[in-house]
């Protein structure tokens, strides 16, 4: 009967889509890790380590979200909840809901979307804001309207991605000459490649992301939420360094997530820019993931407009783009 319904009525057939994406709590972290492993693309704010820490630093509650449709799991999503008094005020979404498998079709998309819309109805959970896991389109933006979201006008994310089950070869191949000359000359220069998870790398590299901070006067991630981070996830928390006669002079953490991976911090000293030392480490630690069970390896976000945006533009990943933030009450 909804076959012959939805057959003389298009509207009625989304409206039938709608209706059967249904919205649950995740069990648990054997389940999440389950769906999750099957995200083809997924993101380090959607991590079940990630939103530990947030919950650990304060302020935020984590709900897990299961869309499915017929009993079957199409998409996945954390929400960071801001509770007052007990009572939820804000929801906040990042990178996310994240869809299982193949890119979705828009169909797909105003389903979720429309589920998860329904939920936020009415302000019963206050109002969320959200920056979807949507790559840049007006196909997109259009489901969202459709779905009773609002464009906010922030800027969604932009980053790029190497694929790691490529060989070295090709991937250096792919590096743009200036770059490509640039770690060799690095490699030729006597920088020697570190990786470690042990406490005392992972207190150097906190020290000088907190010294980094301080002393350029901005606010980056917070060294208490990397601590967090770091308990919840030990064993896919690496610090990897540029050293030079036995010293660092650049570092980064490289945090794995499933079968990813991505640049989370970075460090680069005096001697950085000299010793081409940003070439090395982001190279190497990119291999360094690969022999620890990564396809992917996210080059941690960038804008294009700006010198490091271009930086690791050369380094000629997969760039991806998402939506801008968009908000429901």
């Amino acid at each position: 009967m909804k076959d012959v319904l939805a057959s003389a009525n298009p509207r009625l057939t989304a409206d039938i889509s709608r209706a059967d994406c249904l919205v649950r709590a995740a069990t648990g972290r054997p389940e999440w890790d389950s769906l999750f492993a099957r995200v083809e693309a997924p993101s380090i704010v959607q991590s079940w380590a990630y939103g530990e820490a947030k919950a650990a630093c304060g302020g935020w509650c984590v709900e897990r979200l299961v869309f499915e449709r017929s009993g079957e799991p199409l998409a996945i999503c954390q929400v960071l909840v801001k509770r007052v008094l007990g009572l939820p005020v804000a929801a906040r979404i990042n990178r996310g809901p994240m869809f299982l498998g193949a890119s979705p079709v828009i169909a797909d998309v105003q389903a979720v979307y429309g589920a998860l819309r329904r939920r936020w109805r009415f302000g019963r959970r206050g109002i969320l804001v959200i920056a979807p896991g949507l790559a840049e389109s007006d196909e997109h933006r259009a489901a969202l309207r459709t779905a009773g979201f609002r464009a906010r006008g922030v800027a969604g994310w932009c980053s790029a991605v190497l694929d790691l089950r490529l060989d070295d070869g090709t991937l250096r191949k792919r590096l743009s000459s200036n770059w490509r000359n640039h770690l060799n000359g690095a490699e030729r220069g006597g920088l020697v490649f570190d990786l470690s998870t042990d406490e005392a790398a992972v207190e150097w590299i906190f020290a000088r992301h907190g010294e980094h901070m301080r002393g350029k006067g901005f606010s980056g991630t917070p060294v208490d939420f990397l601590r967090a981070l770091r308990r919840e996830a030990p064993e896919d928390f690496f610090v990897c360094r540029a050293l030079l006669d036995g010293n660092p002079v650049a570092g980064m953490i490289a945090f794995r997530f499933g079968r990813s991976a991505e640049y989370f911090v970075g460090w680069y000293g005096a001697e950085a820019r000299r010793a081409k030392a940003g070439n090395f480490l982001l190279w190497h630690a990119a291999r360094a993931m690969r022999l620890h069970g990564c396809e992917r390896f996210d080059l941690g976000g960038y804008s294009s407009s700006d010198g490091y945006g271009r930086f690791k533009q050369d380094m000629r990943g997969s760039e991806y783009r998402l939506i801008e933030e968009w908000v429901a009450f």
